[in-house]
């Protein structure tokens, strides 16, 4: 076990159910993560829930400065008792979801394990800082990570899909087996790379009618596109005919560049 993981469960006992924790106590995994960062000194990292520390000091000694924004105060105040002497480390005491843009570097990278709970609620969340970022690597319940990157036609793509690629490419790093934590996690995890693409919509009233669009597409998986989104466009199945010559298409079948295609066929 990672030394700063052992004081902390020599210390503690036991990590916090309510938030979720399991730390990531490999250290090829941890140094894998980092160097997909391709971190070096003056980069700047947010890390979110840096736990134990363990992948924050990875990125401390290799000259970075790190935010490290963590929700539990037993963390934060472990945090500062063993890396006071960093002084390229700053932490917040905060919720990820609740941080604003002016509490971040003007540029930077992302990282972090994040809860299994929250993983998508936070990679949203990012999208937010998307002008501020380098690349992000986090590391996500396996299953929640093959929706994230899944392709059209596969039982996994959904809205969570487009929208990431819309904002992402997306690369898998690796799988990472649940006794590779502390406490060990029962499900497998995956570690993904986001590097930021050019959105396709510069205007921001207008990009986010394209997400919501593509929300509502996926509502009811069984349901055909046309039936999910007719309350809203009077002729989707005349446009659905038109563009993909099948009025009954499902969600599922469309691709990015085809829903693209579509917000721009209806709307605009």
């Amino acid at each position: 076990m990672l030394k700063l993981t052992k004081i902390f469960r020599d210390e503690f006992g036991h990590t916090d159910k309510n938030f979720a924790q399991h730390f990531l106590v490999n250290d090829h995994y941890l140094n894998e993560i980092a160097e997909a960062l391709e971190v070096s000194e003056g980069t700047n990292i947010v890390e979110i829930g840096p736990g134990c520390g363990a992948l924050t000091l990875k990125f401390l000694e290799k000259g970075a400065h790190v935010t490290a924004v963590e929700i539990d105060k037993k963390l934060v105040d472990f945090l500062e008792r063993y890396l006071f002497f960093y002084d390229n480390l700053e932490i917040i005491h905060d919720d990820f979801l609740n941080i604003d843009k002016y509490q971040l570097p003007p540029r930077f990278s992302f990282a972090g394990n994040l809860p299994y709970n929250l993983s998508t609620k936070i990679l949203m969340k990012t999208t937010a800082f998307h002008s501020c970022i380098d690349k992000m690597v986090f590391m996500f319940q396996k299953e929640v990570a093959s929706r994230i990157n899944a392709v059209p036609n596969t039982k996994d793509y959904s809205w969570i899909s487009v929208i990431s690629q819309y904002f992402f490419d997306i690369k898998k790093i690796r799988n990472i087996a649940g006794g590779n934590f502390w406490p060990k996690t029962k499900v497998n995890s995956t570690v993904l790379l986001f590097t930021p693409r050019k959105r396709y919509f510069q205007n921001s009233n207008i990009e986010n009618e394209f997400l919501e669009m593509v929300k509502k597409s996926f509502v009811t998986k069984r349901k055909t596109l046309k039936n999910n989104l007719k309350n809203d466009i009077a002729d989707i199945e005349n446009i659905l005919e038109e563009l993909f010559a099948n009025k009954s298409i499902r969600a599922e079948q469309i691709s990015l560049k085809g829903f693209i295609t579509l917000y721009e066929r209806i709307y605009t």
